[in-house]
């Protein structure tokens, strides 16, 4: 009988998994994992695991582990959203959660319980009501086609000190989202209904918001929310997936570990090249051929005046079971050709990759940078600092 819950663990290397046709096509269709048919009955080759979480695929729960402890995994995800170190261990608690999902529902049940102790934030609400006396602007034309000439209730459009705002929505939304996914822990269960039941009082029982992640600007006014708004809409990204292959549903949390890798990197780059004036770029926009029609993007230029001094690519991982790949080096390669420079960058993993140079045949200089993720993130934004001014800097001068 095949097992309705299944552990799978991000990797390059292919492993063989007895797995449900729905699940194995499940997926291959939401480009979690890379799954071949074997000549096993049910048995499946599953390799590149590229996201962590869980998943749930027509009935069966499938978990998605990361190699990196989940310590790691948030301080990179702390780092690369707000350019520092704004979270730290004390600050979820999670010391003896090693999956995910948990380890997501006691930060977020920690962070938005101190974001509210101070009482739910309020802010000015523009609104559309029909009241039995003049509020704000009275609004004619609604009150001619929707009451007919009767003169109440009036409709008005009036601005309102509420809780009924998007802070306290995106709130309500992640911890209603989580309440949905397994493995959350009985006790997080039971704080977050007494979240949800505290948010739908206050917002006098608006409903949670359906779809999208809403953007949220940061101000003096929601400063206590910052910790737990950039972990709400981590839990709201993360649960978006949806992935419908005939009549295969997927839906669960999930994390992009290269989406993260390379959120964390560009952040600690742009806090090393502060020192050095310029511009760092995220995928710069250009063409390879003459007419224009093959497009690059670098993952990451820097610009002096204009001028581009250096081109960085960020690999997570090292794919062809741990052999240098030679794709990375042709489109590195092709970049500092295209931009007229005689070095290029290459940022990888340690573990994946070893620091060391590679010098093309009539071209440019390969430098392959291996950060090391078991460290701290002030550690490893030191290295990414160290190599920014032994060799980065090099390409000014």
């Amino acid at each position: 009988m095949l097992p309705s819950t299944i552990e799978l663990r991000e990797a390059d290397q292919p492993v063989v998994h007895r797995l449900p046709r729905a699940v194995a096509v499940g997926l291959a269709s939401a480009n979690i994992a890379t799954v071949a048919p074997t000549f096993g009955a049910d048995e499946y080759r599953v390799s590149g695991v590229r996201k962590v979480g869980v998943v749930r695929i027509a009935g069966h729960t499938v978990w998605l582990k990361p190699k990196k402890p989940v310590r790691r995994l948030f301080a990179m995800l702390g780092y690369g959203r707000a350019g520092s170190a704004i979270w730290t261990d004390d600050d979820f608690g999670f010391y003896e959660d090693d999956e995910l999902v948990p380890a997501f529902a006691h930060a977020f049940v920690r962070q938005a319980s101190r974001a509210l102790a101070g009482g739910p934030l309020r802010g000015y609400v523009t609104r559309e009501e029909a009241l039995p006396l003049v509020r704000g602007r009275w609004r004619i034309g609604d009150q001619l086609t929707r009451r007919g000439g009767q003169p109440l209730p009036v409709e008005v459009l009036f601005d309102g000190y509420l809780e009924d705002i998007p802070e306290n929505q995106v709130l309500l939304t992640a911890a209603t989202r989580l309440l949905r996914l397994p493995g959350v822990p009985a006790d997080v269960l039971g704080a977050l209904r007494r979240l949800v039941r505290v948010l739908v009082r206050v917002l006098d029982g608006v409903s949670a918001i359906p779809v999208g992640v809403p953007v949220v600007r940061a101000d003096r006014r929601n400063a206590r929310y910052s910790s737990a708004l950039a972990l709400a809409s981590l839990v709201l990204s993360g649960s978006s997936i949806e992935q419908r292959a005939g009549t295969v549903v997927a839906s669960g949390f999930l994390v992009d570990m290269w989406s993260v890798f390379e959120e964390f990197v560009s952040a600690a780059l742009r806090e090393a090249f502060k020192p050095y004036g310029g511009v760092l770029v995220s995928q710069y926009q250009s063409t390879l051929d003459v007419e224009g029609t093959v497009k690059i993007a670098p993952d990451l230029l820097w610009l002096v005046d204009g001028v581009v001094r250096a081109c960085i690519d960020v690999k997570y991982k090292v794919e062809k079971h741990g052999q240098y790949p030679n794709a990375d080096l042709y489109q590195i390669a092709a970049y500092c050709r295209r931009l007229g420079l005689g070095e290029g960058h290459l940022v990888y993993a340690a573990g994946e990759s070893e620091a060391r140079q590679i010098e093309v045949i009539d071209g440019p200089l390969i430098n392959r940078h291996a950060l090391d993720l078991s460290r701290s993130m002030a550690a490893v934004a030191q290295q990414i600092s160290s190599f920014v001014r032994q060799g980065l800097r090099s390409e000014s001068v």
